[in-house]
């Protein structure tokens, strides 16, 4: 990144981040920088076209038109003032506290007889950077992006760095490569020659050997792929210029940090054998466990993009802005501001990998990772409580997983050291690093591993998949790791201790879709249907009504109990009532009666459908439903018809409670109303074992009964009263009946 051509003008050079007397206002408590630049010295600014302050100025004037006439007169009174954003660190014994500036959150206006902000809003968010070797760089750890990720000096840094995590003691105790009995079925071996590419052959090693693995996107099918037919000629030799660019990528790397074995699973896998593919993806925990590193090709669409091409920068290079810098204890230097909108949330969730839902569980189960991302080349220890990172540029965090899973992930590593190693660790950590490290929980409780589990799914769930029927298996092996922790047997995406609470997923309204035609789950569960799913986990098992008598599950494989299933049969004992729902009314048939339970107006709140081609959602006699919309977006969203296929002018359904009216939830908040699943009978024909039991059912979706304090103006009084005793009342008198939903 060239910050030599950073915008620097008469107007904004006058503008000097001072730590020393602007971090703190006593009158607000905010992080406040205030400049000595009045609202005349905007004004100038504005009228010459200061590339920094002119657009801020214009997004004020936007919001008032007569902000300066407003203030004229007063100019001198009124200078600008920006919000920081820091990252502390305490210091208790002196009262003082270091801080990392790390972005510019806003310029606004200040005015300094009244001692307040000016009314009118906050423009211009910023990154701070420093260059390395520059006096700010002291409280600036950001730093410019490095263009070439494949530099001697990233790779240099590299191999020191993973060096000095596998030979680390204290904290790192146990992130030392310990040898273990574990090797893969195959690995690719790498050889380097004098001229030419390197030789690649695929390997079965009679005995540990240290490998690295690689992440990536496949981006479609592979050419370059294993199968039965292609396996022994694999073993001779793989042709360098078969490979895509990022495999290619990840051998370089492989290489350059000292390793000669690398892990790709569409080579080491064999891709046309299915017996093989469960296998492996059953091994998956332990071959990303077992590696010393993972690589990750983080920013590649695609296998065929490759990770290691140099970073273009030109579009931004003229976004930069160079202001005066003050230190604490005196010293001056220069900080650079980038526009938010080009590179704030440039790191984490953003690049292409970050949207993939197998690498989720790649990442967590590894050690360590290398990561090729689009603004910069990191490695973190994930096998360490405080999670060490290094970058060649760009911005360091540590914001990465939750210490509580990785915990899980790697109980060996909770270690049982003395307050001077701790001491010690924390001192170095802050030298090399320039933050403090993440405070490391010892002792997890299950429900906050049970929690973390369910953030887990709720963030996996968003993410894609190229076939829909893998749901399951690209979360089974965090599920194979979480396990030992949570006591209970892994059903189907479920963890059995923790039904029925777990019954209550739902999809979110924007990611719904049609029910799948391949069988991925039971009903009951979510991998059985796609999109992102929204989970009720705050309320305790004990206050359900619903008791979960047992869980029957086949395996598609014995040997992967966290992987695909062909069935699974969940049997319970509950409270059901039949519903019907006519597109006008939801009515509760109960004695011979119809009781109304809720008018079309609010029906979308009450019923939520798994998915978009449920038969309630799909009843003829009624002109606009609340799901007509999602219907229509689906539509648009993969160019399918938008034509609603309605079954009957009527649909009848059933209405198992799990947790009823006045429950106590976690918080020790009472429920105000019913919460449960909608049910339907199976039809005739449907696979499964025969169970001797009344009745069977799958679920369509989530009902949701809430206690409305605003009547629709469209039902009398006496009606709306009349709904809402109804639903409070639904399941009133009703006998636990026992039932199997599969």
């Amino acid at each position: 990144m060239d910050l030599n051509g950073a915008h620097s003008c008469e107007h904004c050079s006058q503008l000097i981040l001072d730590l020393a007397d602007g971090r703190f206002d006593s009158t607000s408590g905010s992080n406040r920088l205030v400049f000595n630049f009045n609202l005349h010295d905007i004004q100038q600014a504005h009228a010459q076209g200061c590339l920094l302050l002119s657009p801020i100025v214009s997004s004020w004037l936007t919001w008032n038109q007569s902000l300066f006439s407003q203030w004229e007169g007063q100019e001198s009174d009124i200078v600008l003032f920006a919000t920081v954003e820091y990252c502390f660190h305490g210091k208790e014994e002196d009262e003082h506290y270091d801080c990392d500036l790390t972005a510019i959150e806003g310029f606004c206006l200040w005015n300094k007889v009244s001692h307040k902000q000016v009314n009118m809003p906050f423009a211009g968010e910023f990154y701070v950077i420093a260059s390395k070797d520059d006096a700010a760089s002291a409280a600036i750890k950001s730093r410019p992006i490095a263009i070439d990720p494949a530099s001697k000096e990233t790779y240099a840094k590299l191999r020191e760095n993973l060096e000095y995590c596998l030979r680390m003691e204290g904290v790192h105790s146990n992130c030392k490569d310990t040898p273990g009995n574990y090797v893969p079925s195959r690995l690719l071996e790498l050889d380097t020659c004098a001229q030419g590419p390197p030789k690649i052959r695929i390997c079965s090693p009679d005995e540990p050997t240290p490998y690295a693995v690689l992440s990536y996107c496949w981006g479609g099918d592979q050419a370059h792929k294993t199968t039965s037919t292609t396996l022994a000629a694999k073993y001779i030799n793989i042709q360098w210029e078969f490979l895509p660019q990022s495999i290619r990528d990840a051998i370089q790397v492989t290489l350059n940090i000292g390793l000669k074995y690398l892990w790709v699973d569409s080579i080491c896998i064999i891709q046309d054998d299915d017996t093989d593919k469960q296998k492996e993806i059953a091994s998956m925990p332990r071959i990303y466990n077992e590696s010393v590193v993972t690589i990750i090709a983080a920013k590649a669409k695609s296998a065929q993009e490759g990770f290691l091409h140099r970073l273009d920068t030109a579009d931004y290079d003229d976004k930069i802005f160079k202001l005066g810098f003050r230190c604490e204890h005196g010293m001056s230097g220069y900080a650079f501001l980038i526009k938010e909108d080009q590179y704030r949330y440039s790191y984490g969730e953003s690049d292409p990998i970050d949207s993939r839902a197998w690498t989720l569980q790649e990442s967590y189960l590894s050690k360590r990772i290398i990561r090729y991302g689009s603004k910069q080349c990191s490695m973190f220890c994930q096998c360490s409580p405080s999670k060490p990172q290094i970058v060649d540029g760009w911005a360091l965090t540590q914001s990465y997983d939750t210490p509580e899973i990785s915990n899980i992930i790697f109980p060996e590593i909770k270690p049982n050291i003395s307050p001077e190693d701790i001491a010690k660790w924390k001192q170095y950590f802050k030298k090399e690093y320039g933050t403090d490290p993440v405070e490391f929980k010892e002792e997890t409780d299950e429900e906050d591993i049970y929690s973390s589990w369910r953030g887990l799914v709720m963030n996996y769930s968003t993410r894609s998949l190229t076939v829909p029927a893998d749901r399951i298996l690209a979360i089974s092996g965090l599920a194979d790791r979480i396990a030992p922790a949570m006591h209970s047997r892994y059903v189907a995406g479920h963890w059995e201790n923790h039904l029925p609470k777990d019954l209550l997923w739902e999809i979110s309204s924007g990611s719904l879709s049609m029910r799948p035609t391949t069988y991925q789950g039971p009903s009951w569960s979510w991998t059985s249907v796609n999109g992102s799913v929204v989970s009720y986990d705050y309320m305790p098992v004990e206050a359900a009504t619903l008791k979960v008598l047992c869980v029957e599950i086949e395996l598609c494989n014995s040997l992967a109990p966290f992987g695909a299933v062909k069935t699974g049969l969940l049997r319970a004992q509950g409270k059901l009532v039949k519903v019907r729902w006519n597109g006008t009314e939801l009515l509760l048939l109960k004695g011979g009666k119809a009781l109304p339970l809720a008018r079309s107006h609010f029906i979308g709140s009450f019923l939520v459908p798994d998915t978009l081609d449920e038969d309630f959602i799909r009843v003829a006699n009624h002109s606009q439903s609340p799901w007509d919309r999602l219907i229509a977006q689906h539509a648009g969203a993969t160019g399918t018809a938008n034509t609603k296929v309605p079954t009957s002018s009527e649909c009848d359904m059933y209405l198992l409670e799990v947790y009823p009216s006045g429950a106590t939830t976690s918080f020790d908040t009472r429920l105000g109303e019913s919460k449960g699943l909608i049910l339907k009978d199976v039809p005739t024909g449907r696979r499964g074992p025969p169970i001797n039991t009344p009745r069977r059912l799958r679920r369509i979706g989530l009902f949701n009964f809430t206690d409305h304090s605003t009547r629709d103006s469209e039902v009398s009084v006496s009606d709306w009263d009349a709904y809402i005793a109804n639903q409070r009342h639904c399941f009133d008198n009703y006998e636990l009946e026992e039932i199997v939903i599969e």
